[in-house]
C-alpha cells in the first residue's frame, strides 16, 4: 500500500472512530484526507472497501507486534501468550475496533458482515495455534473448543467489567482471570475426553490460512524455538 493510500485510512479511521461509520459521508473522507473523488475510486471502490482496509490495517500490525513477542521465547511460556493479550487488547481499544465491529453488525451490509465473521475465525484460529504451543499436542482434540471458549469468555468478561469499574478497569487481571480459567477447562475436558468441534473444522472456515506464508513464517518460529531449548 503506498503512502498516500495508507494515509486515507488513518485519516478514515480517525473519522469513523469520532463520527461513527455511518454517519461519516464519502465527502467527509475526502475532505477530512485532502483527496478528490478520483483518487478515492482509484483506491477503494465503496466506503465499505475502506472499511475493511482499515480493519486490515490494524490486524496486520498487530501480528506483527504479537509474532515479534515469540521471537527467542519459549512458545509454551503462558506468560508471552498473556503478554500477546494485552497487547490486542490495547489495540482492539485504542483503534475502536469492538465498536465499529458493533457498527457493521447492525447495518445491512451482508459482505462486510462476513469479512467480520471471517475476522473472528481468524482470531479463533490464532487462539487454536497457541493454545497448541501452550497446552501440548495431546490437548489437541480440545484445542477448538477452548479456543471458542477463551474468545467469548474474554469478550463478555471484559465488557461487564468495563461496565461495572469504570475507571478502575484492569484488562490484566481479566486476562490472567480468563488464563486460569481456561486452564482448568482444558484439564477437565482431556480428562472426560469431552469434545464438541474436531480442531480440523477450522480448515473449512479458514481454507486459505493453510499452507500460506503466514503459515510458514510461524513454522519458522517454532522451529527456531526448539533448536533453541
Amino acid at each position: 500500500m503506498n503512502e498516500r493510500k495508507q494515509m486515507v485510512v488513518k485519516y478514515a479511521h480517525q473519522l469513523f472512530i469520532e463520527k461513527g461509520y455511518q454517519a461519516t459521508s464519502i465527502q467527509d473522507i475526502l475532505d477530512y484526507s485532502g483527496i478528490s473523488k478520483g483518487t478515492f475510486y482509484n483506491y477503494f471502490s465503496s466506503k465499505s472497501e475502506l472499511l475493511k482496509a482499515v480493519f486490515l490495517t490494524s490486524q496486520e500490525k498487530l501480528e506483527k507486534e504479537r509474532n515479534e513477542l515469540l521471537i527467542g521465547q519459549n512458545l509454551a511460556d503462558i506468560e508471552i501468550f498473556i503478554k500477546q493479550s494485552e497487547l490486542q487488547m490495547h489495540s482492539n481499544k485504542n483503534n475502536k475496533i469492538f465498536f465499529l465491529y458493533e457498527e457493521v453488525m447492525i447495518s445491512n451490509d451482508t459482505e462486510l458482515k462476513n469479512f467480520i465473521t471471517h475476522a473472528k475465525f481468524r482470531h479463533i484460529h490464532w487462539l487454536s495455534k497457541r493454545f497448541l504451543d501452550i497446552f501440548g499436542a495431546d490437548k489437541k482434540p480440545y484445542i477448538l473448543d477452548c479456543a471458542i471458549i477463551y474468545s467469548g469468555m474474554m469478550h463478555q468478561t471484559i465488557h461487564f467489567n468495563a461496565l461495572a469499574k469504570e475507571p478502575d478497569f484492569n484488562p490484566t487481571e481479566i486476562i490472567r482471570y480468563c488464563v486460569d480459567r481456561i486452564k482448568s477447562i482444558f484439564e477437565d475436558v482431556s480428562k472426560s475426553n469431552a469434545q464438541l468441534l474436531e480442531p480440523d473444522v477450522i480448515k473449512q472456515w479458514l481454507p486459505e490460512c493453510f499452507h500460506t506464508q503466514q503459515d510458514f513464517h510461524t513454522a519458522l518460529l517454532h522451529s527456531a524455538n526448539d533448536l533453541k531449548r
